[in-house]
């Protein structure tokens, strides 16, 4: 690195100090405040313990995440949420009989399963993955938190030496002072009135200041009763014998706590987590940078294990302090680091205004950032559920109701039971929900045909006796919760004149074992009643054997090639469960209209000998001709001319010169349209025997609008323009008659459509 280089980074150093210097005050009042919440149940003499562990987590976390963090900006330390979960647990710890030390070991050890749960999630890259935890229980379990906060506060801000609510009203409100409430008042009403006005300043410290004023004015111009304050911090007691580092200790400790320890450690684990990641998130999106949130996590999961074992609190990326500094102007990582390193230094200059600040004060601190911590959101839902405020409350009612009861279990029982309760009550009503009918809606093949275009008296059956084909359309996952709504709808349809039942997958998400037994199930019910069963938008899984040949080779180019394509597990799981063997292949389509068109072709069998087949009745009888004589026919017919074409044969093109039309007298054509961009084609039509196509050559004469291609081998009769024009003008009743015809077939296409738009838009 040359001089020059040097200098350039000190000179850029320069600007990091200014927002550094606002990093490091929005720190100090709450490294206090968090520090005052976490070991608020161990009592007053141990408020400066816990102001100290918190203010170690500051410096040691903040420095090492500033200087090797992915995000560069992303300033870690103390959090809120977790200094109440901290709280909670040694509350319970407490609770339980175990003494202050005990109480603590239990809290550390959570700190430092919540640090090995983070460098697990890390490694395994599960960096975005902590946001699929019920949110209603994480809210639920945030609000308990705060309010035991609150309750066990309340003694401390009214003046009482109670140890607790209980203790406070069996009392008598004899040792509540009117003084010590005014104090711990004003310092919530400057907490939240101040703390919005003031913006370079914290709300915790605009509450305190407050607090602090009324007190010393308070006591030095009146004869007013004074407040135990925090005391001395020495500098020195923030480097002390690790808390976890004698473990036979420790371990005799947990025995009969473990749960407290593991779920404290989970739910510090992933809250940890949850705001490490959305606030580097937050942070990239401030700056245009992108930061890797699972080596984030892997170096906190580090730094919060050694937090555990020392006895600090944990640490997280702290949204409010990262912008702080951003938007102060930080240009390099320096500014997030120096924001720790002069947080230590400034301990020497503001550490006799911690040890002045008197706990009435601090207590009603704790309250307003209890009371901040509170969801929001879960309150604004509760309101509009009892204001009646929104026209469908379901929507929002499980939310709410797995947040009170994560609140009631933990006030009656404890956290760690609220916890699982929460998660159980959740997984139940997810399982609950998932388990709606997993039919989308059914309908009958005479109210929705193919995209087949077939002849009049065809469509005529179809219509007559379309009812005997059922279409099922499936939605969501199809489980062991789902499959009853599934086989209820599908008997009753047998039960109900289907011969031929269709199940179409296009909007199901998955099939598991039980779902396959149904199916297989369905089509045993189909074939002993002489009813055939069909299954579309299943994509089959054709890579079987390119599979196994990579298991046993992975070098050969097949693995290469399949490697990044995606299982059809629908369809495997099927295979493995016999359905796809059960059912044959055949029975299988790729979408619904080919398994519909099949259906319609097998019911038309069944009423061949009802339907004219042959080529002089097909023309004669078909709607085109419909009113003519004789004559006028025979006139038509010596217009027309005769063609055949091969299966696969262009009969005319896309934006082709339109100069002819066609009545498909056997066989099948498709057609076809561009799909602009890609270079392929997309059916979306076929026409069937006793049709006519490109009609419009008669009519306007503009560029062909889709592609026909031969399906089958075709025979068809054909009018060119020119000679439907001389028609026109030699036999008059010939040409009005077939304009006639003409409009009515294209009335009744359009009829057909709209029946079929309205029927599948249900």
């Amino acid at each position: 690195m040359t001089a020059r280089t040097v200098f350039a980074k000190l000179g850029t150093l320069r600007f990091d100090f200014g927002p550094a210097c606002v990093g490091m005050f929005a720190t100090f009042p709450q490294a206090v405040a968090y520090g005052l919440i976490a070991l608020y149940p161990l009592g007053p003499e141990w408020a400066s313990f816990g102001i100290a562990a918190s203010i170690g987590c500051a410096i040691l976390f903040g420095i090492v995440s500033g200087f090797f963090g992915p995000n560069r900006f992303l300033v870690s330390g103390p959090r809120a949420v977790t200094a109440l979960i901290i709280a909670s647990a040694i509350h319970i710890a407490l609770h339980r009989g175990s003494s202050p030390q005990e109480a603590l070991v239990i809290a550390f050890v959570a700190v430092f399963g919540a640090g090995i749960f983070q460098m697990i999630a890390g490694t395994l890259r599960f960096g975005h993955a902590v946001s699929y935890v019920p949110d209603p229980v994480l809210s639920g379990f945030v609000n308990a938190s705060a309010i035991l906060v609150i309750l066990g506060t309340v003694p401390t801000a009214l003046g009482s030496i109670a140890p607790s609510i209980a203790g406070l009203i069996e009392s008598h409100d004899s040792n509540i002072l009117i003084f010590a409430l005014v104090v711990s008042s004003m310092t919530v009403l400057g907490h939240f009135a101040l703390g919005k006005r003031i913006r370079f300043m914290p709300a915790a410290t605009c509450g305190l200041i407050v607090g602090m004023a009324v007190y010393y004015i308070g006591v030095s111009f009146f004869p007013l009763a004074k407040a135990p304050l925090v005391g001395v911090i020495e500098i020195s007691s923030l480097w002390h014998k690790p808390i976890l580092f004698d473990l036979p200790a420790v371990l005799d400790t947990l025995t009969g706590n473990l749960d407290i320890a593991l779920t404290s450690a989970l739910t510090i684990g992933l809250l940890t987590s949850f705001d490490t990641v959305i606030s580097s998130r937050a942070i990239d999106a401030r700056v245009g940078h992108h930061s890797n949130v699972n080596a984030e996590l892997r170096l906190h999961g580090v730094l919060n294990a050694a937090m555990g074992f020392i006895g600090y609190l944990p640490g997280s990326g702290a949204l409010s302090r990262s912008l702080a500094i951003v938007d102060a102007g930080a240009r390099t990582r320096a500014a997030n680091a120096g924001t720790a390193i002069l947080f230590a230094l400034s301990l020497i200059v503001f550490a006799p205004v911690v040890a002045a600040l008197p706990l009435w004060a601090t207590a009603g601190m704790l309250i307003a950032i209890a009371l901040q911590a509170i969801d929001r959101a879960t309150l604004d839902k509760a309101w509009k559920l009892v204001t009646k405020r929104l026209p469908y409350p379901r929507v929002i009612l499980g939310d709410v109701l797995i947040g009170i009861f994560v609140v009631s279990v933990a006030l009656v029982f404890d956290l760690a039971i609220a916890v699982c309760a929460g998660v159980l009550v959740s997984v139940v009503l997810f399982v609950l929900g998932m388990s709606k009918s997993p039919v989308r809606r059914s309908y009958r093949g005479s109210r929705v045909h193919s995209r087949i275009l077939r002849n009049a008296t065809s469509i005529q059956w179809l219509e007559q006796e379309g009812d005997r084909i059922g279409i099922i359309e499936l939605q969501g996952a199809l489980f062991f919760g789902s499959c009853a709504n599934l086989r209820t709808e599908a008997i009753h349809l047998l039960e109900n004149g289907v011969d031929y039942l269709i199940l179409d997958f296009r909007h199901a998400t998955s099939i598991d074992s039980t779902g396959a037994a149904t199916l297989r199930a369905l089509h045993m019910q189909c074939a002993k009643a002489g009813k055939q069963l069909f299954v579309s938008h299943i994509e089959p899984e054709r890579r079987n054997r390119t599979l196994q040949t990579k298991i046993r080779n992975p070098d050969h180019p097949s693995s290469h090639r399949h490697g990044k394509a995606r299982p059809r597990w629908i369809w495997l799981t099927l295979d493995a469960n016999g359905v796809i063997q059960a059912l044959g292949k055949e029975n299988f389509f790729d979408d619904t209209d080919t398994a519909l068109g099949h259906c319609e072709e097998l019911l038309l069998q069944r009423f061949g000998g009802k339907l004219r087949n042959n080529k002089r009745s097909l023309f004669a009888n078909s709607l085109l001709l419909k009113g003519m004589t004789r004559a006028q026919i025979s006139i038509l017919g010596r217009t027309t001319k005769r063609q055949r074409f091969a299966k696969g044969d262009v009969i005319f093109a896309q934006d082709d010169e339109c100069d002819r039309a066609y009545f498909l007298v056997s066989g099948r054509v498709d057609v076809l349209i561009d799909v602009p961009g890609t270079g392929r084609k997309k059916r979306i039509n076929t026409f069937s025997e006793g049709t006519m196509f490109g009609e419009f050559a008669v009519l306007d004469g503009a560029p062909r609008s889709a592609t026909i291609v031969a399906a089958t081998d075709a025979l068809c009769l054909s009018i060119e323009r020119t000679e439907f024009a001389a028609l026109r003008d030699t036999h008059q009743d010939v040409a009005t008659i077939l304009l006639l015809n003409l409009s009515k077939v294209f009335a009744g296409r359009l009829r057909l459509a709209n029946t079929m738009m309205s029927e599948l838009e249900q």
